[in-house]
């Protein structure tokens, strides 16, 4: 409670942040950027600010005979005019107003425990394209965790999925205020995964080396947590859902935001897909499916016997385009994957041969004495003795140089 009171008028620390607010709510694509014909009336700035949808953490702004009052915890202060949309609290510290991308004045900034804090109004955050907001608030919580050569932990909202859970790796050398861009790896969990099971099996300091060493170029990876379909049953990385928000290259879904965030993935052949176990079911889905829409694909310990089908299906009917358009695929999985040995699953195998019939050419591999875990299947070493994680980045990163 002590913490939530340091938010009261009297006690808040609040600095004009306009650069700050300006790079939260406005999208490197100017053009989509609504700018108000009109600076706001004060009754434009009555309202209910929060941190986000639902947060205890929250100001109501009021005016009573043309002044503005805000108040919280049942304590209330006046605000002293500078100008439309700059305010003063008795205690001389200052907040600034801001409008969002649709030209809406509904947020205002504040510095707390030296920390930016955006207060957007409910309203906003709860509309039909709440995306925007919403998205805005996300992103500036985002911000603070940040930082170049090591995992941060954020969410997306997808026009096409809802609210997606992922973690972003940046290589060490990333900087905010810089227009460097980067080739980009989506990573696909497993059943039962999350946006953690990629960061959770890869060190950063890993990737940091191979990355000082020379070994694999600076690279942005994004690992998604997927959806959940009524009853909460765990989505198929295939499902339509899934395949817009990786596909699409529409203003407002996952690859634009990824481009204005964090410049990477700046075009289709810088962008990889790399899955594990049902996320392996995916990146073949996505190889052979989309293969324009990819640089390059690696799936690691695919089982999903169920998805072979399905999977043949879209072989056979895209050949012609994968053999002459098609990208870098690679399959790898352990001899002693419990799935095969305990359960029959013959997925690897068997795509294995019907991509061979077809004449499209992929990288196939077992490894002696792996089990399923990702983590084993990352750190053992390939047929050329390097560790394999390192070996199937590589030849995402030799799809990039040929893009």
């Amino acid at each position: 409670m002590n913490r939530l009171r340091n938010f009261l008028p009297a006690k808040l620390s609040i600095l004009l942040l306009l650069s700050f607010l300006t790079a939260c709510s406005v999208s490197p694509q100017r053009t989509t950027h609504v700018k108000p014909s009109s600076l706001p009336a004060t009754s434009d700035l009555v309202g209910k600010y929060s941190l986000f949808a639902g947060s205890e953490v929250s100001f109501d702004v009021s005016e009573q005979n043309g002044n503005l009052f805000v108040s919280m915890f049942g304590v209330q202060s006046q605000l002293q005019k500078i100008s439309p949309v700059r305010y003063k609290f008795e205690d001389g510290n200052e907040l600034k107003f801001d409008y969002s991308r649709e030209g809406i004045y509904d947020r205002f900034a504040t510095i707390n425990e030296g920390r930016p804090r955006w207060f957007i109004k409910e309203d906003s955050l709860q509309r039909s394209r709440s995306n925007v907001t919403n998205q805005a608030v996300y992103t500036q919580q985002l911000y603070k965790d940040l930082k170049p050569g090591a995992y941060a932990f954020s969410r997306f909202i997808s026009p096409s999925r809802g609210l997606v859970d992922y973690s972003v790796y940046l290589p060490p050398e990333w900087k905010r205020n810089s227009n460097k861009t980067y080739p980009l790896v989506f990573f696909l969990h497993g059943q039962l995964g999350w946006e953690h099971s990629f960061p959770d099996s890869v060190p950063a300091s890993q990737l940091n080396q191979w990355i000082a060493q020379g070994a694999i170029p600076p690279m942005v990876i994004v690992s998604l947590r997927t959806g959940r379909l009524k009853g909460r049953v765990e989505e198929q990385w295939s499902s339509a859902r899934n395949e817009t928000l990786l596909t699409s290259e529409s203003n407002y879904e996952l690859r634009q935001y990824i481009r204005q965030q964090f410049r990477a993935g700046m075009s289709a052949k810088t962008t990889a897909i790399h899955g594990h176990s049902r996320g392996s079911r995916g990146a073949i889905h996505y190889a052979l499916k989309y293969p324009t829409s990819f640089s390059s694909a690696v799936a690691n310990a695919f089982v999903s016997d169920y998805a072979l089908d399905e999977t043949k299906r879209i072989a056979q009917q895209n050949q012609q385009q994968i053999r002459s358009r098609g990208i870098p695929l690679r399959i790898s999985i352990g001899d002693r994957d419990e799935f095969a040995l305990n359960m029959g699953r013959k997925a690897s195998p068997v795509i294995h041969q019907y991509l061979n019939n077809l004449n499209i050419l992929h990288d196939y591999e077992v490894f002696r004495g792996v089990d399923h875990g990702f983590v084993n299947i990352w750190n053992t070493r390939q047929r050329t003795g390097l560790p394999n994680g390192l070996g199937e980045l590589q030849l995402h990163a030799e799809a990039w140089a040929k893009g």
